[in-house]
């Protein structure tokens, strides 16, 4: 089922912008992403507005598989929807 623009839920990944545009593509289908550039490589972090809140999902470094870090965020999006 896809879900319209007002509908869709709101993310926000701050990363570099090689990672960031790597994770936004494979995202943009389903959330609505925005992005907020950083300058290091160091800890980089996928937010989601959930309940009017923004609530950090995951954090991982720039260098990590983009597989890996997809697969965590949408496990902890899933126990966050949940729990909070």
């Amino acid at each position: 089922m896809k879900c319209s623009y007002d509908e869709m839920q709101k993310i926000m990944i701050s990363a570099p912008e090689k990672t960031a545009k790597q994770l936004e593509e494979k995202l943009r289908h389903k959330f609505d992403v925005a992005t907020g550039l950083i300058e290091s490589p160091g800890q980089c972090e996928i937010s989601a507005k959930i309940r009017n809140k923004w609530v950090p999902i995951c954090r991982f470094l720039a260098e990590e598989d983009l597989k890996d870090i997809l697969t965590m965020f949408e496990v902890n999006l899933e126990i966050k929807k949940r729990y909070i």
